[in-house]
């Protein structure tokens, strides 16, 4: 009888240790690797380094709905505005490989910091999977309003005629209305002194109360302004008229060949995601930025699309790296400009 009881317990001990094996052994959700099967099952969250309002939290809400739309899941824009969006990407290269965070990323934190900051705490060419590009935000030169010159040529003259009496504020040193302008004097041969403000708005506040020249804005915000007579615009740095101010020429087709400076906005996540989240990624993505109701959105509020694969987009990382390199090391930029 003990016998048989003996037996009985142990197997009703087995039983019961089998029963809770699969509880025991099964991963935290949130640490699992994502499959193309599964993937994604639950909300992901989008690293941006802008604060709420501006270009790139624009396109990243648009690309956010439509991203979730087509991955079944939410994708929650997280907005981490600071050192010139460096601490965005250090969250995406530091955050959990997992496929559920990921960022959308501009030149500045990508090909710009990495060369003209004397730390930076991630490294751009093994710490991110580049999943694609979704946007360029065009730039136009504006001007104060009683400025004489009102086309590239006469501007160029005018500067030539009166060197160093010009003047062009941008957003700070490394900022891209800043690095555009040392493009645009680089190529046609002129000096303008350069103002740097704390960000974007104030330089534009004082082009409109005439206290500065010249700066860069994007389109969206150059068309409203110049509508309301609040600046002159210049010229559009890309290849083609924006459609939101078809009347304003080209630098291309106004002397300097081939002159755009239209910062991109592309997809990255941590380099050890799952190279399954990243393809259900990449081609969502590529699906968004190729519909047509995504690209009319865009181009409505003076964007261009831009569609890169990832190889493609991490090559173009290499390419603007070195682009940027030589643009600072040649004009001398130092963040004490």
């Amino acid at each position: 009888m003990n016998h048989r009881f003996r037996l009985l317990r142990t197997l009703a001990l087995a039983s019961l240790m089998g029963a809770a094996l699969p509880v025991f052994a099964q991963a935290d959700p949130r640490s699992t690797p994502a499959s193309a099967d599964h993937y994604p099952t639950r909300p992901i969250r989008l690293f941006i380094g802008q604060a709420p309002g501006g270009a790139v939290d624009t396109i990243a809400r648009l690309a956010a709905e439509r991203l979730a739309t087509r991955l079944g899941q939410p994708v929650v824009v997280d907005n981490r505005p600071g050192a010139g969006g460096m601490l965005a990407a250090e969250a995406i290269a530091r955050a959990a490989p997992d496929g559920y965070s990921i960022g959308l990323l501009d030149v500045g934190p990508l090909a710009v910091n990495p060369v003209l900051q004397p730390k930076v705490s991630y490294e751009v060419t093994k710490d991110f999977r580049y999943i694609g590009t979704v946007a360029k935000i065009p730039l136009v030169m504006v001007a104060k309003p009683d400025l004489s010159s009102s086309r590239p040529a006469d501007l160029v003259a005018h500067a030539k005629a009166n060197p160093a009496k010009l003047t062009y504020g941008s957003a700070g040193v490394g900022s891209p209305p800043h690095l555009a302008f040392e493009t645009f004097k680089a190529r046609s041969g002129v000096f303008i002194t350069h103002i740097p403000y704390r960000g974007g708005a104030p330089a534009l506040a004082d082009v409109v109360a005439g206290h500065v020249d010249l700066t860069f804005i994007d389109t969206n915000l150059a068309s409203q302004y110049q509508k309301s007579g609040k600046v002159k615009a210049i010229a559009v740095a890309m290849l083609e008229r924006s459609p939101l101010m078809p009347e304003v020429p080209t630098f291309n087709e106004s002397g300097l060949k081939g002159f755009e400076f239209a910062p991109w906005v592309g997809v990255v996540g941590p380099a050890a995601m799952p190279a399954e989240a990243a393809t259900r990624l990449a081609a969502a993505l590529d699906a968004v930025v190729a519909s047509p109701e995504f690209i009319s959105r865009l181009q409505s509020l003076g964007f261009a699309p831009f569609a890169n694969s990832p190889a493609s987009f991490s090559a173009l990382v290499r390419s603007e790296l070195q682009s940027y390199r030589t643009l600072i090391k040649e004009r001398g930029i130092t963040l004490e400009n």
